[in-house]
């Protein structure tokens, strides 16, 4: 789904994980095994399925940075499915489930070219605090 998510996306040519279903896993792997995002937290992670085709549509990953921050490490929906809402409803089932556990902030980052990602992140009153590049390394 990641791979299917990423193709032609930007964000793919910054993240050479997404171009394929082995670094697709083996990014998976890391976000949920090693705390280089904060440690994975699955009680607020979700994924969106399709109820008519069972398949994986969407996802959304959360790791604690701090015991009250919780930061989004990955949301992506299939192309197909976008501009449904389903973003939006990963983001506030995410957020109301930090909330409930007495979490006081939400972090994630998004790469700038992502138009439609900054747009949903701004609506839902997400601020900008920083603004960095992003080196790629072709090797």
């Amino acid at each position: 789904m990641i791979t299917a998510a990423y193709r032609g996306h930007v964000d793919a040519q910054i993240n050479d994980q997404y171009h394929t279903l082995s670094g697709s896993l083996r990014f998976l792997n890391n976000i949920v095994r090693f705390p280089g995002c904060g440690v994975f937290d699955a009680e607020s992670s979700y994924a969106a399925v399709d109820r008519k085709g069972k398949n994986l549509i969407g996802m959304i990953l959360c790791s604690r940075v701090r015991a009250d921050v919780g930061h989004v490490t990955q949301v992506c929906v299939l192309p197909e499915y976008r501009s449904r809402g389903i973003g939006e409803s990963l983001l506030a089932a995410t957020s109301t489930n930090l909330r409930k556990r007495g979490f006081s902030m939400l972090s994630l980052t998004v790469t700038e070219a992502n138009a439609g990602a900054v747009a949903l992140y701004r609506r839902l009153n997400f601020d900008s605090k920083r603004v960095f590049d992003a080196f790629v390394w072709e090797g």
